[in-house]
């Protein structure tokens, strides 16, 4: 299924990156026990070749209506499409990795040799986080996407954070056969480097912070006000040109699609994408892709859009050859 397919959770979280959405300060829970759960790697093994989807079991959803692979949109997390009982549609997002603790206020309880952090639900919205002891967290969440709200979306996805548990258990945790010139294995810390992001107005002293999967970078200030710069290694369908605020032109070399997202010049942010390698069973024609996230909220998206270019334009020799 088409990467963009998945634009509901991408755009989304793309804006909602550019506006500084990324939660209140957290804090870590208190303690609810002396139960000590394993570290990322203790647990799933090498995280940046974990196959998110071998931690869901589609059987184990049936009881909440039917459920259906939404396709591939990203390296870090696998989506399922619910059609519940009482025909709203919703998806279920598994597996990103965080480093974030959940909030003081959030309930946390024990599963197995694990915790599961509740946060409290929002309109359309419910997540939960499996918690490592290295600090770091795997995001289960279930948004509505038609119908009515339901109280079922903190069902689905605790019924998701349950199956990420027993796969862990049950050894389970499957990886992807990436070839060494994958994207999946390259640290964009490294391919974008920081004294270019540094060259970037009111980035002059940002310092890059990776993901626990390693698949993502970030340099600047999580808030509305701050400029943004994020590389990310992903997967899907083939960059392409979606409206009339996208282009589609060679930077260093490589075929490149430049994007003010959601299309509105008016928005500060724009991405600049290159495909990679083949991704995914043969003949699917989904990509590897290299995509570069500017938000710069003292312009335009036309502005951000010129930033992405300059990136790209010193980010993509970084990029493993195809």
């Amino acid at each position: 299924m088409p990467r963009f397919l998945g634009l509901p959770v991408v755009l989304v979280s793309l804006l909602l990156w550019a506006v500084g959405c990324s939660g209140v300060a957290q804090q870590r829970p208190e303690p609810v026990s002396d139960r000590e759960s394993a570290s990322v790697t203790g647990a799933l093994g090498d995280p940046r070749t974990v196959d998110p989807c071998s931690l869901i079991d589609p059987a184990s959803l049936a009881k909440f209506g039917e459920a259906r692979d939404a396709g591939t949109v990203s390296l870090d997390y696998c989506l399922f499409r619910v059609r519940m009982a009482e025909g709203a549609l919703a998806q279920l997002k598994v597996g990103e990795l965080a480093r974030e603790a959940p909030r003081q206020a959030d309930p946390v309880v024990g599963a197995g040799a694990f915790r599961i952090a509740r946060e409290a639900p929002l309109p359309g919205h419910c997540t939960r986080r499996v918690l490592f002891g290295d600090g770091n967290s795997l995001l289960v969440s279930a948004d509505q996407l038609d119908g009515a709200p339901g109280a079922a979306l903190c069902g689905l996805a605790e019924a998701g954070a349950g199956d990420v548990v027993a796969a862990i258990g049950r050894h389970q945790v499957r990886h992807r056969p990436y070839p060494p010139n994958s994207l999946a294995l390259s640290d964009p810390c490294r391919v974008l480097g920081t004294e270019v992001v540094r060259e970037v107005p009111g980035l002059e002293e940002a310092e890059p912070e990776g993901s626990p999967a390693g698949h993502q970078c970030q340099w600047g200030q999580q808030d509305a006000a701050s400029p943004r710069v994020r590389l990310v290694h992903t997967a899907g369908d083939p960059p392409a040109v979606l409206h009339g605020s996208a282009v589609e032109e060679s930077i260093a070399g490589r075929r490149t699609v430049t994007s003010v997202v959601g299309g509105d010049p008016r928005t500060p942010l724009c991405s600049a994408e290159t495909g990679h390698l083949p991704f995914g069973e043969p003949g699917g024609g989904q990509v590897e892709v290299a995509m570069i996230v500017v938000a710069y909220p003292d312009g335009t998206g036309l502005d951000a859009c010129e930033f992405a270019r300059g990136l790209a334009e010193r980010a993509w020799p970084g990029l493993p050859r195809p």
